[in-house]
């Protein structure tokens, strides 16, 4: 690429970013209200006064040289662009491939694991235990945190000086809830806007259906606008919506209206973090589990209240999954929960106007919406045996930071094909959507009573106070061991 074109191609980008930051900013959370004051959550919300041009700050070496990447076959999109093609994602990806391969002299070689949870792990463990060098970085999935991350197989991020893992385009969610003692194996960030940051819950509704049901998409907007949109705002939208549309006296997902739809390996996670919910946080540097049965058990109270009181459509069959999605489209569900790449996957072609929310709060003293990132996020890692992480994380910094700048600022376009001025609430959504995301150590590590609010909604309990006692004893006993094996590490 010329010097012209790029300098044309970057002003371009900029500008795309300033016009969308400037609509966030105008349509974005105002907290007058006192009670919006409340105690710190666990989202990735970072200092806002990090320097608007990181890219730029850093020192461009020539390397001359390969940088190697393996990646899973469903996240190449992050990486793998032939050119441009009109494609806001793969454009703007492709620009960042040449300009930092031009600034850093590097040649980009990526490689694909087909599209196993697992075949990335193994081609890390055979890197390691064959004191290999084949690959700089490696490109998983929340089994690597469990299966490479807790087995001493990675290097450990924050020893890398040339990786400022606290800068805005590195996830603090994810620094901060994953890094264990003192060690950080994985991140996920602006590095991978397809794979991770579009794995970031939320929630859409169906705006012709709310103007159909004499309810006003302006009042529902403005109270998210302003910070109060809640779980109980929620029920009070979901109230009698579900509806026996075919008169048989039993709801089918084929003719009957619902107030909400979702997946069940998806929707009770986003529900309850998106709440506040949390299992383990950091305590002083320390994971710990941390929640108390009185928080969990109120949060699970209003879930129940929606999921099961107001007949919800929560698929619970893996051969009706995509069913979720076609009462939603076909203008038969008021919202629907899921994540910013399944709009983009499903309801491009939807007839209806719909709008994007981020998940609902537990209520109005919570200070941020929060987004659950589920298990099939990609995440960054290095094998223990990298001759040279400095400069793989030069590499990997240049990635993130042009990305932060150039690309995620894009990401409404990317999730709905549209212009921001099209919708600019649902623009300032998204914003807010991939810049408060949720890491739960007790998700990410296994720790079974993470998955306790999905099966109590599953079989409709209305209670699940004693799998929280019971639970704990369990977990303390998992982390703990965790943590023991890890202190080992070097």
């Amino acid at each position: 690429m010329n010097t012209t074109k790029r300098i044309l191609t970057l002003a371009l980008a900029l500008l795309m970013a300033v016009s969308l930051l400037l609509t966030a900013v105008s349509c974005g959370e105002t907290t007058d209200d006192p009670a919006e004051s409340g105690s710190g959550t666990q989202g990735s919300t970072t200092d806002e006064t990090v320097t608007e041009s990181p890219y730029e700050q850093l020192e461009k070496e020539k390397y001359d040289r390969d940088f190697s990447v393996l990646i899973r076959d469903d996240c190449k999109d992050d990486f793998v662009v032939e050119g441009m093609k009109g494609d806001v994602l793969g454009d703007s990806l492709y620009e960042r491939n040449t300009v930092v391969g031009e600034d850093f002299g590097v040649e980009f070689v990526f490689s694909y694991q087909g599209n196993s949870y697992t075949s990335v792990n193994e081609a890390a463990k055979q890197q390691v235990n064959g004191g290999l060098d084949d690959y700089d970085v490696f490109i998983g999935h929340k089994h690597s945190f469990t299966n490479l991350a807790m087995n001493n197989y990675l290097y450990d991020l924050g020893k890398i000086a040339s990786m400022d893992l606290t800068g805005a385009w590195w996830d603090q969610g994810a620094y901060k809830n994953l890094t264990v003692g003192g060690h950080t194996y994985v991140m996920t960030g602006d590095i991978l806007p397809d794979s991770s940051m579009r794995i970031s819950s939320c929630m859409v509704f169906n705006k012709d259906l709310m103007t159909e049901l004499n309810k006003s998409v302006d009042d529902l907007n403005n109270t998210a606008r302003n910070g109060g949109f809640t779980l109980d705002v929620l029920h009070t939208y979901c109230k009698d919506v579900t509806l026996d549309l075919n008169g048989d006296s039993k709801l089918n997902y084929l003719d009957d209206r619902y107030c909400l739809t979702g997946w069940m390996m998806a929707a009770p996670y986003a529900l309850f973090y998106g709440a506040g919910g949390m299992f383990v946080t950091t305590v002083e540097d320390v994971p710990t589990v941390t929640y108390t049965d009185e928080d969990v058990t109120g949060i699970y109270e209003k879930l129940h209240s929606i999921v099961v009181g107001e007949n919800a459509y929560h698929v619970t069959q893996e051969a009706l999954y995509d069913t979720m999605f076609d009462v939603f489209t076909e203008g038969r569900a008021l919202f629907s929960t899921m994540t910013l790449r399944l709009i983009s996957q499903y309801l491009t072609e939807m007839e209806d106007a719909y709008g994007i929310l981020p998940e609902p709060k537990y209520d109005t003293y919570q200070k941020e919406y929060l987004s659950f990132v589920n298990g099939s996020t990609s995440l960054v890692m290095i094998a223990k045996t990298e001759s040279d992480p400095e400069f793989v994380g030069t590499i990997m910094e240049a990635m993130a930071t042009y990305n932060y700048q150039h690309v995620t600022p894009n990401m409404f376009q990317v999730v709905t094909k549209l212009q921001a001025a099209q919708d600019p609430e649902s623009a300032a959504m998204v914003d807010l959507i991939i810049r408060n995301r949720v890491f739960d150590l007790g998700y990410f590590a296994d720790l079974s009573v993470s998955d306790l609010v999905r099966d109590s909604l599953i079989a409709g309990r209305a209670e699940i106070a004693s799998g929280l006692t019971s639970g704990r004893k369990s977990a303390e006993r998992a982390l703990g061991l965790l943590l023991k094996n890890m202190e080992k590490f070097d």
